[in-house]
């Protein structure tokens, strides 16, 4: 029986979460439609799914019938149903459509089977051959993969997974299920993930997974997305942990396998079947998302967090710059950015612009001894007396000046003392402050500018990572001012612009970094900035390092940034 504390809202909201996620095989209909906005859904899995807003789950199909009650209930709360059984065009004549036409307006969703066979084509036109639910055999148990180095890491998700809701037995399949694609060459496994995949189970096992696991999509995003989802599957009441299990197994395989990272696509990040594998456009625009997310793992940002301990000079620091970018190429592959904090170099008396030639020649030698695409970014300062005049964001590769950006957001008591630049837009030595590397859009800001995008309520351009190079903190004068930095710059910065904001600065002695946050990335949603907490930001450095030099003592954190 439906309850009757279904209200016409709750159908409607139904029909919303329908026009998202699309509709399960098993629930489609034949003979009835629900026609509403000139789209039409299955009339008995609008009432089922219409049950969980008043009453917290989804009605059950054995709860109630088809056919007439849920027609009469629906008609009840005025909504219209339509007739497609058989070829009885003459019921539909009022409507002006056939039911061939009527079945193509069924709404587009996540489940179309168009979207996941274009997929398969794409990969086919690009890498030839492509086996489609493609079956490994591998085990299913932890202790499977006890003698591989990551059955820690694994036995412990599994744990979490038992303990969550002591759902203890929740592994029914002696092999892993099928995986959605697998191409042989290069290697590397592709599936294709609806929403029921992004749940609190889900959540888990990602948050626990090591940090050197390299993974073909962002950890980031997917995590906010079963936050943001949170889905919930109770058809067996453990479904919910079996999926996330087996969905962790895919993604730690090719380190048991020798293959390259698992991508991942979301089955609503576009309308895939919208791709044509004849179009070279729509083919380039695909092999471009995979290959970005094939190289996610290799794909990093640096942020250089120096303790001072001492008067320095140009020579000085051009020296650790040195040392930080060769230990930065001996920890890392592929190719990536590194930020030192502003005021790196400093002209003295003389305009910030006499040091770019230096800092260009000094720089493109360094890079120039390895053929990876490496950014170095530091601040210079120029013009100094009480405050720098000149207070410049530089971003250098082996090819040259990348991006230039003077400061445009005056900090408390600079007003008037500093030459800031008209605008966040407004080019410096004829560079913009924008500069691209992999497909990634990088905004340089001199340190107190991530506060100038807060306060101008500055839209987000197409940046993909803001890199702010701070001065630095001491007790006299930024005794508190680094968790000012982190919480109403960088929290504030990412939220406002959907993107990751990294950081550098210097920690003048006795001030410690602890665990100042140098990368930030946005994921409560609507919750208040101020109330944010260290603890909220979902990402951490794969790696730290610390190096002695001169000056102090250097803190070096690789970021592993996957495609988003």
């Amino acid at each position: 029986m439906i309850p009757q504390n279904i209200k016409r809202k709750h159908v409607i909201k139904a029909i919303e979460e329908i026009k998202k996620v699309g509709i399960p095989k098993s629930r489609s209909s034949k003979k009835f439609l629900l026609e509403f906005n000139g789209d039409y859904y299955p009339p008995k899995y609008v009432v089922s799914l219409a049950n969980k807003y008043p009453n917290g789950k989804e009605l059950e199909p054995s709860e109630f019938s088809g056919g007439k009650e849920s027609n009469d209930f629906l008609r009840a709360l005025g909504f219209n149903i339509v007739d497609v059984s058989s070829s009885k065009k003459t019921k539909l004549n009022h409507l002006n459509k056939s039911r061939e036409t009527i079945s193509s307006r069924v709404y587009h969703g996540e489940r179309c089977p168009k979207c996941k066979e274009t997929v398969r084509k794409l990969l086919e036109r690009i890498y030839s051959k492509v086996e489609q639910n493609y079956k490994f055999k591998v085990g299913t148990r932890p202790e499977y993969f006890i003698n591989t180095p990551y059955y820690s890491k694994v036995k412990k998700i599994y744990e979490r997974l038992q303990n969550h809701r002591g759902f203890r037995d929740f592994i029914k399949s002696k092999i892993l299920p099928n995986c959605d694609f697998f191409v042989p060459k290069p290697g590397f496994i592709v599936e294709f993930d609806e929403s029921q995949h992004f749940s609190l189970l889900r959540e888990i096992s990602l948050r626990n997974y090591p940090q050197n696991l390299r993974l073909g999509f962002s950890l980031t995003k997917w995590v906010t997305l079963c936050e943001k989802i949170s889905a919930k599957d109770n058809n067996p009441p453990f479904r919910d942990e079996q999926r996330a299990w087996y969905d962790t197994l895919r993604d730690f395989l090719p380190e048991f396998e020798r293959l390259e990272p698992t991508v991942r696509l979301y089955s609503t990040e576009m309308q895939w079947c919208s791709l044509s594998p004849e179009n070279p456009e729509a083919v380039a625009k695909f092999r471009e998302l995979i290959e970005n997310r094939r190289k996610g793992s290799r794909r990093w940002v640096v942020t250089v967090i120096l303790q001072s301990n001492e008067e320095y000079s140009n020579h000085g620091r051009l020296t650790a710059l040195s040392q930080i970018v060769e230990l930065v190429v001996r920890e890392t592959d592929g190719e990536g950015v590194i930020i030192f904090p502003g005021g790196w170099f400093d002209a003295s008396k003389q305009k910030a612009r006499s040091l770019y030639k230096w800092a260009e020649k000094n720089v493109r030698n360094l890079l120039g001894r390895n053929q990876r695409d490496i950014v170095v970014c530091m601040g210079i300062d120029g013009r100094v007396t009480q405050h720098a005049k000149d207070q410049i964001a530089i971003a250098i590769s082996k090819r040259g000046i990348e991006a230039i950006g003077r400061k445009f957001c005056a900090a408390p008591g600079e007003k008037g003392r500093v030459e800031l630049a008209k605008d966040h837009l407004s080019k410096e030595g004829n560079k913009s402050r924008v500069f691209e590397l992999n497909g990634r859009k990088y905004f340089l800001c001199a340190c107190y500018d991530c506060f100038g995008i807060r306060k101008g309520r500055i839209p987000n351009f197409g940046i993909d990572v803001v890199l702010d190079l701070i001065h630095g903190f001491d007790e006299d004068y930024y005794g508190k001012g680094h968790p000012y930095f982190a919480k109403l710059g960088f929290a504030w910065t990412s939220k406002l612009w959907n993107c990751l904001v990294f950081g550098a600065a210097v920690f003048f002695h006795p001030i410690k970094p602890k665990n100042w946050p140098s990368g930030v990335y946005w994921n409560k949603s609507n919750k208040s900035v101020r109330k944010w907490k260290y603890e909220d930001n979902p990402i951490k450095p794969i790696k730290t390092k610390e190096l002695k030099i001169k000056e102090g003592i250097a803190l070096v954190r690789i970021y592993n940034i996957e495609a988003m």
